[in-house]
């Protein structure tokens, strides 16, 4: 059965091809970014997660009771200690950098080494080794001692070590050290992994407090690369669900036109015995060898495009990856994921088409009406009320923060459901409306092929759904990519009312502003600096009210320094409140007014005064959402802690690079520049709109393929039709503009409803944060033109072929 419709089943095979290999290719290299990630910092930090120490330029030491301390601390798992120094090889007759440590696994992960260390062995990198001539086994002489040499390791330039290296027992390494400085010093520094679930910048906060001069580094990635890796993860996950369902769809659309033609066959089996079971057998052996055919061939399309296609996209999108690697255990599993999907997709037209008797089946198959007309409007009436009450409710409810982006959700799915439900229904009556407006606009070939093509709607409400769904992705896509775009563009201007922003990345910093801000501000290329504080929660009470109020704690003089507040015409005072004009309007606050504040006393569980106040300033601007500023000199709202630094600088690059390195000192500060911030914004939308476009790129072929398969098939069922037409006087050319009518009618028609679907979809999603909609117009308009322009070129043949067959052929053909 398959040899008669090689075509139809050809085209599905590829269609599961082309969506296997894309969805495959797009997971395994957000999964192969990732791990080349971890390789990287594997490389660098191996399996610690802090190292802790003292500056070279400092006097003090880690003694063994601060190492004991340190050891002893609850949320540690493992310390290994490690030993800084010089030591002379007398071959060379110079000092090399020398590391001195304990044979546990992190030292090991660190320098990558796998042998012991004994009092009498030594490990050097390879570059060391072969200046020195030495083999494994042979004697080395460092500081007049011999040792052995027992292994060489590759050169460690990426952990920042020195090219030469030599690695000793840290036993050996720290009597050296305290011999030569008279030194009671256990260790140069610790490598520390903390236990499961323990978050490093809480355990290095916890270890500072020991002494505030200890240097901690953390072992951890950029922030601002894996938190575009997770949502890049997330982007790739969604395309892939959409994808596998355009695909599922065209596969419907094929396999609907193949039970088609093989129904009449099916209808004869029935009647010379075959039972239901037997048919429905044939049904699914066909349709699983179909999708296994297909899915097989886009895992070997994407294992040997892999290597090509990771390193042109690496290019293109600036996504790092290793493309050696294709993880078969990953790819097995997304590919039998995509095979369920599609298969469960194909059993819903092959289960229809066993459940039906023989003259029932040829009665099916020739069917055009839609029944249940009134049934599917009311219940498509009550999904689109649901849809409407969700909307509302995702915006005026108390619990709309919580739960208004699951309404939002809800009720898209319910509105497209609706949509699936009447739109065939709709339809034929808005054609037949349209049909002497056509007629006048574009003559007597239009209005035939609209009238032919009005009771086919039932039949091709797949093919319509196909190009509705590609312009929903198209529409969605853009527009949500173009929309956070100008969003995060905005909002980073918003952020960095400075071109430095310094953060603590802990809720309860120990960080004192007062004298963080000064150590910043003696920095080299430091122009200025002003702090900002979380925000708390204090009451305005008047007239036996307590109304809340966010306020903040800054320095007022340094913002005013700064120009992040419009100059005061009064002298800072501990009792001066600076309060929005927003807040000043609702409560009907003006400057030069008193005030009295209050906060909420645990013990007594109600609000207390707090003293009165006098509004300074009334601002148009505050930073981070803030009803009001207090300054450091008020000492009687201090529920905050210490949240940012705004730094000003005429060389932002080394003054970043300054700032870099206080994090010895201040391990859970972020740092961050608007520069660099906003390269990195475009690189994120970058990346995204190379995948979405390569995503739709491939759609749209793959829609194309499939619609224009079906739309062929469904042309030449109708072969008989157009040969009357000829036999009444149609042209050739007259038959050509039937055709192109009927086939750019259809696409013309999944445009419109997609494009219009897919903008109401992305107008109810961003009700979210309703402050922008962009609308892409030139990702819109390139999908629509793709789909017309190539249905004209291949249906202007396929209308040729058709208009010169013989006609006392095409007469009695039966179209089967």
């Amino acid at each position: 059965m398959f040899k008669a419709n090689k075509f139809i089943v050809l085209s599905s095979i590829l269609s599961i091809a082309i969506s296997t290999m894309l969805v495959l290719s797009m997971i395994m290299l957000s999964f192969n970014a990732q791990d080349t990630l971890k390789n990287q910092m594997k490389q660098v930090y191996g399996e610690m997660d802090l190292s802790v120490g003292f500056n070279m330029d400092q006097n003090n030491v880690l003694t063994p009771n601060l190492v004991h301390k340190i050891t002893q601390n609850k949320k540690v798992d493992k310390v290994s200690k490690v030993s800084i120094a010089h030591l002379k090889v007398n071959k060379m007759d110079t000092a090399i950098y020398t590391v001195g440590t304990e044979n546990d696994y992190l030292p090991k992960s660190r320098y990558h080494f796998t042998k012991d260390l004994n009092k009498k062995s030594v490990v050097m990198n390879k570059a060391l080794a072969k200046v020195l001539h030495a083999k494994i086994g042979d004697k080395i002489l460092i500081e007049n001692k011999k040792y052995t040499l027992v292994e060489t390791v590759n050169d460690l330039t990426a952990t920042g070590s020195a090219p030469d290296m030599l690695i000793l027992n840290q036993k050996v390494v720290k009597s050296y050290i305290q011999a030569k400085n008279n030194s009671k010093a256990e260790a140069t520094y610790l490598l520390i992994k903390a236990k499961k679930d323990v978050n490093a910048l809480t355990l290095a906060n916890q270890i500072k407090s020991y002494d505030k001069d200890l240097r901690i580094d953390i072992a951890e990635q950029d922030y601002g690369v894996k938190s575009n890796l997770q949502s890049l993860h997330l982007f790739i996950v969604v395309l892939s669900v959409l994808v596998l369902i355009v695909t599922s769809l065209i596969i419907i659309s094929n396999f609907e036109l193949l039970l088609y033609k093989m129904r009449n066959q099916f209808a004869i089996m029935r009647s010379l015995g075959a039972s239901t079971k037997q048919i429905s057998k044939i049904i699914m052996i066909q349709s699983t060898v179909i999708n296994i055919t297909g899915i097989c061939l886009g895992f070997i399309l994407a294992f040997f495009s892999q290597r090509f296609l990771y390193s042109w996209v690496e290019k293109l999108f600036n996504i790092p990856t290793t493309p050696s690697e294709f993880n078969i255990g990953v790819a097995i599993s997304i590919t039998i994921l995509a095979f369920i999907v599609i298969q469960l997709f194909l059993f819903v037209p092959a289960y229809r088409s066993t459940k039906v008797l023989p003259i029932k089946t040829m009665e099916e198959n020739e069917k055009l009406n839609y029944s249940y007309s009134k049934a599917r409007i009311t219940l498509s009436k009550v999904l689109v009320g649901i849809a409407v009450f969700l909307v509302i409710g995702s915006q005026v409810l108390p619990t709309r923060e919580a739960y208004g982006p699951g309404m939002l959700l809800i009720s898209v799915v319910l509105t497209l459901l609706s949509f699936v439900l009447v739109f065939p229904i709709w339809l034929p009556k808005v054609l037949e409306w349209f049909l002497p407006y056509g007629q006048r606009l574009f003559g007597q070939e239009f209005y035939i092929s609209v009238k032919n093509l009005v009771p086919q709607v039932r039949k091709n409400t797949v093919i319509i759904l196909m190009i509705s769904s590609l312009m929903i992705i198209a529409v969605f896509g853009s527009v949500t990519l173009r929309t956070i775009q100008v969003s995060q563009q905005d909002q980073l201007k918003e952020n960095y009312a400075t071109p430095i922003l310094v953060e603590t990345r802990l809720n309860n910093t120990k960080i004192n502003p007062v004298e963080f801000t000064k150590v910043v501000e003696e920095l080299p290329d430091v122009k200025s600096v002003s702090n900002f504080s979380t925000l708390g929660l204090a009451y305005l009470q008047e007239e036996g009210k307590d109304i809340d109020i966010d306020y903040a704690v800054v320095d007022l003089k340094r913002l005013q320094n700064q120009g992040l507040i419009s100059e005061l015409k009064s002298k800072v005072a501990d009792n001066s409140l600076i309060i929005s004009e927003r807040f000043a309007k609702q409560n009907h606050l003006k400057e030069g007014q008193a005030v009295q504040l209050g906060e909420f006393s645990e013990p007594k569980q109600a609000v207390e005064p707090n003293g009165s106040y006098i509004v300074t300033s009334i601002q148009k601007k505050m930073i981070n959402g803030a009803d009001a500023y207090l300054d450091w000199s008020n000492r009687r709202f201090m529920d905050v802690d210490f949240y940012s630094l705004y730094v000003e600088s005429n060389h932002i690059k080394s003054a970043v690079s300054e700032l870099e390195g206080l994090k010895s000192q201040y391990p859970e500060i972020k740092i961050s520049n608007y520069e660099q911030s906003a390269k990195e914004a475009d690189k994120m939308f970058y990346q995204r709109w190379g995948i979405f476009i390569l995503v739709i790129a491939t759609l749209v072929v793959s829609t194309m393929v499939g619609v224009f398969n079906s739309l062929v098939n469904n042309i030449y069922s109708k072969r008989k039709e157009f040969a009357v037409l000829r036999a009444m006087g149609v042209t050739p050319k007259g038959l050509r503009k039937v055709i192109l009518s009927q086939v750019n009618l259809y696409i013309f028609i999944g445009l419109i409803i997609g494009i219009i679907m897919g903008l109401l979809m992305t107008f109810i999603l961003l009700l979210v944060d309703p402050e922008k909609f962009i609308i892409d117009y030139k990702v819109i308009i390139a999908v629509s033109l793709s789909m017309l322009v190539g249905s004209t070129f291949i249906f202007w043949f396929v209308g040729n072929k058709i208009s010169f067959q013989e006609l006392s052929i095409e007469l009695t053909n039966d179209n089967k």
